[in-house]
């Protein structure tokens, strides 16, 4: 049954006319119009409006899936000097800041948090000891990925586990948002001094709601094998099966390019495949670079500094990788040991990190390689070491995350991932944390991802502009929404050139225009479209974003 709050809801989006056919549709259901020739007309209009709700309680419902909205940094935490210890980055605050949170568990490289639905933190985890939104450590949560490794870094050093990135991270149960999944990788030492230690094992732990009682979590099981090789340090990430609800877990075995995928459902991990495809990484980049996938769940990106980068095409329905292709990337006379990478919320562009560079490649292109372009190089800032370029995330609010590289308290900003150049955004040192984080930054998945024919938005963009004192507030509406052959944008209080992109649910741009002048709206012919929802955006010539939402052809 469809609440009425979310039928008012519908019919102020879908526009007058809807609302007056939702009123007579209210009205036959009372029997106080029973005209026969306006039967069929109203159950068209019926199916349209219903058809218009699925869509946006299917929206509503993937873009309210804030499981990555908080993030647990921070090292070396100390009672009596807070300039060292933990911090907090909370997304459902803007302007975001990052504050001080002394807690008991350092997470120097492994790090994995979760929260529920609306963004409250529910637990997290330095790959040592699982500890609740109090900070005080769940039943049953210590000794993770237990032995000798656990016994150095965790034990007497008190740093929190090691293992490449990602090496850890946190799933709902699909059925289930009272049960956790933490799937984290095992470390082991060596027979030699050349493999020194090496990932063993991939494991996972349960972790569940206590009856009854809110917000309280326990550690139902743990340190549980689901596969036990010599396995890549790191690398290991999770996507949404087509059905967007199951995830597939994709992990490569060590120094190769044969690839474990485990399919995860509500039963926990039911299926295992194996897969050789690409090429085989040098044996002494290991740990190094960066292994992550398109929003969209269609490519994954395996980087490696002077290595040409691995673009795998992704098949979500059969969690089997279709094609390979290489990116070449020019370096320059500069060695770069180690880097990141990311792709951009709308999957057009790949951004790459080498220390002391930035790139950007456009993957719809015909020729990856040729269109690589250098959107940041270090600017020398030292404090009290060098902020390179290092890991990349994708922020719940579509900016990408930096690490600063080191023990350092910077995050770098890509502020529009979306845009060509240097109208991405690139702001060296743009989020200043209150203390040294060590190598910390999370590994978060596309928890928003819908299923193959609806996939979804993976963030939502925050926009805040500032109007010198005097000025109308700059803003953009788009009307009407639904909208059938026209589409108005409405642009208060902007002056100069702006860019209007509409692009379909799969990132592709499908109208543009620019506009000059001091023009307040513009119409825009949608006739040509086919029916379902579209991603608008509205920019300036210098890329900063005015506006941005979504927009439904009838």
């Amino acid at each position: 049954m469809v609440s009425i709050s979310m039928l008012s809801m519908a019919s102020s989006l879908v526009g007058s006319s809807s609302v007056i056919n939702l009123h007579f549709s209210m009205a036959v259901q009372r029997g106080q119009y029973q005209h026969p020739t306006v039967r069929p007309c109203f159950l068209f209009l019926s199916m349209k409006l219903l058809a218009f709700l699925c869509a946006m309680c299917l929206s509503i419902a993937l873009n309210a899936q804030k499981y990555d909205y908080v993030w647990i940094i921070g090292d070396d935490n100390q009672t009596a000097d807070t300039t060292h210890g933990g911090a907090t980055i909370d997304f459902n605050n803007q302007p975001l800041q990052a504050k001080y949170h002394f807690r008991e568990l350092n997470m120097f490289m492994a790090n994995a948090s979760i929260c529920d639905t609306s963004g409250q933190l529910l637990f997290y985890t330095n790959g040592c000891d699982i500890a609740g939104a109090d900070d005080e450590i769940l039943p049953n949560g210590d000794g993770i990925n237990p032995g000798a490794w656990h016994s150095i870094l965790c034990d007497q050093n008190n740093d929190g586990y090691a293992t490449g990135y990602p090496g850890i991270f946190i799933l709902p149960n699909p059925d289930s948002s009272d049960v956790h999944y933490l799937f984290h990788q095992s470390m082991k030492y060596g027979n030699n001094p050349v493999e020194y230690a090496f990932v063993s094992q991939l494991l996972y732990s349960v972790v569940r709601k206590v009856d009854g009682i809110p917000k309280s979590y326990f550690v139902a099981e743990k340190n549980i094998a689901i596969v036990e090789d010599t396995l890549a340090s790191g690398e290991m990430n999770a996507v949404k099966h087509a059905n967007g609800k199951d995830w597939w877990i994709i992990l490569p075995r060590r120094n190769s390019n044969q690839f474990y995928i485990f399919l995860f459902t509500k039963d926990g991990i039911v299926d295992t495949l194996t897969q050789t495809i690409g090429n085989i990484p040098p044996p002494e980049k290991e740990g190094y670079g960066q292994t992550t996938f398109s929003p969209d769940g269609s490519k994954m990106i395996r980087f490696y500094p002077h290595e040409a980068i691995g673009l795998y095409h992704f098949d979500r329905s059969t969690g089997l990788f279709t094609d390979f292709d290489t990116i070449h990337i020019d370096f320059g006379n500069f060695i770069s040991f180690d880097g990141g990478c990311a792709v951009s919320p709308n999957g057009r562009f790949l951004y790459i990190t080498a220390l002391t560079k930035a790139y950007q490649f456009d993957l719809l292109a015909s020729d990856i390689s040729s269109t690589q372009t250098t959107i940041a190089t270090w600017d020398g800032f030292v404090d009290p070491i060098a902020i390179s370029f290092w890991r990349c995330q994708l922020g719940p609010d579509c900016k990408i995350y930096i690490i600063g590289g080191g023990d350092t308290r910077y995050y770098h900003i890509i502020h529009n991932p979306d845009e060509p150049g240097l109208a991405c955004n690139f702001e060296q040192r743009g989020l200043v944390l209150p203390t040294p984080i060590g190598a910390s930054i999370p590994y978060f998945p596309n928890y928003r991802l819908g299923p193959i024919d609806n996939p979804g938005l993976p963030c939502t963009a925050t926009v805040a502009v500032s109007s010198p004192p005097g000025n109308r507030h700059l803003g953009v509406r788009v009307y009407p929404n639904p909208a059938g052959g026209q589409l108005t944008v409405a642009l208060e209080g902007t002056m100069g050139q702006k860019h209007i992109v509409l692009r379909n649910m799969y990132g592709q741009t499908v109208k543009q225009v620019y506009v000059t002048g001091q023009s307040e709206t513009y119409t825009l012919s949608v006739k040509d479209l086919v029916s379902g929802i579209y991603l608008w955006e509205v920019t300036t010539a210098s890329g900063v974003r005015l506006g941005a939402g979504k927009v439904i052809k009838e």
